[in-house]
């Protein structure tokens, strides 16, 4: 224990009298500090990629082979799907691809959207979380910061603003039968169903609630598989810009017309799928290979469907990024031999004389180490706490002085998303407690083998 303490004396004193242990410390804590900031952004655009496309999709989906057709609508099917033991909640739907128009525009369709047509039961999707106040009534600009549609401006649901005036005028109708408020008023038109747009699709072509649009599937000859028209009732907006320039959300009902799905005469409506929702216990896995027994249908997770190759391309951006990172780490293994052996030889004195007195050669290898664990667990935390406060002030940054450093029309959020994961910082760290020893054990190895005998003659 003596001897321990010692070495901690002797180390520190050297590293307080060496203006060049304070470069080492500058070192240690930059090759964390970078490293830290960089992959907190980096993570923080995983993390939020991941939110938004977990949130656009469920946690399985039950689709038939596109070879075997629709499903079909049938009570005994949802059935089943529900008591397979670990499924919380299931919503059908209906997936179509059409073209939307503002209605009375050129009927050759060239100047039209494609549109990518979810067709749901909104009650169910509202239950699994799909539809949260959160990704409702964003306004169709390209300023991600402006705020959501006022009441007054939105539908509810697929409820239009439209439709909403007319069931309040239809309300004053019957007051007004009852003889107790204002005469009946004059016949109207019943408006339209509504139908929800995704962000970038009404920002294209300044579509707003309101607005009534056709949505048509062409057959592949010249005619339509289906027709609609509809009122846009509101806004939807995931955060993923290849879903949110191209969704239009209908009524299940209205979506099976579209696509031919209806029931017509014997034949049951169909479905292109179920979104089934997990219980928070249960193995999404497990409950995939159940469902595929009990159903004999093709089941997929929220990461084999649509956008999730692009959180697998941030992740290699991430880990590409980090592997650079641990090499430049690496490379302060030449600052701290440099430092440590410049130290070893200025000392060399001071060495030799305490290994003449007696002090154990392996005590005075341990005094070196001890300096440089020291360094790296000093400089960690200090780069630790820097890369932490570049990434706290980052985004207050960009708002003060208007510097975009992330477009928020490309990466399509309004500020850079960060990722306060400690495991980050205390992996740099370790690889730096390792780097520091790394360096440090050549010079400590020279120091126990210098020859007092030598030192002295020297001295004489």
């Amino acid at each position: 224990m003596l001897r321990a303490m010692l070495a901690w004396h002797l180390g520190l004193r050297y590293l307080k009298r060496r203006r060049t242990a304070w470069l080492a410390l500058a070192a240690i804590t930059l090759t964390v500090a970078v490293p830290v900031a960089v992959l907190g952004v980096m993570q923080g655009f995983i993390d939020i990629t991941r939110l938004q496309v977990r949130a656009n999709e469920s946690d399985l989906t039950i689709e038939s082979p596109w070879q075997s057709g629709p499903l079909v609508q049938d009570a005994e099917d949802l059935a089943t799907v529900m008591g397979t033991t670990g499924v919380a909640n299931v919503a059908p739907f209906v997936s179509t691809y059409a073209i939307l128009s503002p209605r009375g525009t050129n009927a050759d369709l060239r100047q039209n959207l494609p549109c990518l047509v979810d067709a749901i039961d909104w009650s169910r999707d509202e239950v699994m979380g799909r539809l949260t106040p959160q990704v409702l009534h964003p306004r169709p600009v390209t300023d991600l910061h402006a705020p959501p549609l006022a009441p007054h401006e939105r539908g509810t649901g697929f409820l239009t603003p439209a439709w909403r005036d007319h069931l309040a005028l239809t309300g004053m109708e019957l007051v007004g039968g009852l003889g107790i408020g204002p005469l009946p008023l004059p016949p109207r038109l019943r408006p339209h169903p509504g139908v929800v747009v995704g962000r970038e699709l009404a920002y294209s072509k300044g579509l707003y609630p309101g607005l009534t649009v056709r949505l048509t599937v062409p057959n592949g000859s010249g005619g339509t598989t289906g027709q609609i028209t509809a009122e846009i009732s509101d806004t939807i907006g995931t955060g993923i810009y290849s879903v949110d320039s191209m969704a239009g959300l209908l009524p299940l009902p209205l979506g099976q017309r579209l696509a031919d799905l209806h029931a017509r005469g014997q034949r049951p409506a169909a479905l292109s799928g179920y979104r089934v929702q997990v219980t928070p216990d249960a193995d999404p896995q497990t409950v995939r290979r159940q469902l595929m027994l009990n159903t004999g249908q093709q089941v997929s997770t929220w990461m084999e469907r649509g956008s999730a190759n692009l959180i697998k391309s941030f992740e290699i951006q991430r880990n590409v990024m980090g592997l650079v990172m641990v090499l430049i780490e690496i490379i302060a293994v030449f600052i701290v031999y440099a430092i440590f052996s410049m130290l070893v030889a200025d000392k060399r004195h001071d060495l030799g004389v305490l290994i003449g007195i007696g002090a154990k050669r392996s005590d005075i290898g341990k005094v070196f180490i001890m300096m440089a664990l020291f360094l790296s667990l000093v400089g960690g935390l200090l780069g630790w706490l820097l890369g932490w406060g570049f990434l706290a002030a980052l985004n207050p940054f960009c708002r003060i002085t208007g510097i975009q450093l992330f477009p928020q029309d490309v990466l399509y959020t309004p500020e850079a998303p960060i990722s306060w994961d400690a495991r980050v910082p205390l992996f740099f760290i370790t690889i730096m407690g390792v780097v520091g020893w790394a360096a440090a054990w050549l010079p400590a190895r020279q120091a126990s083998r210098i020859d007092p005998i030598a030192i002295l003659r020297e001295g004489g």
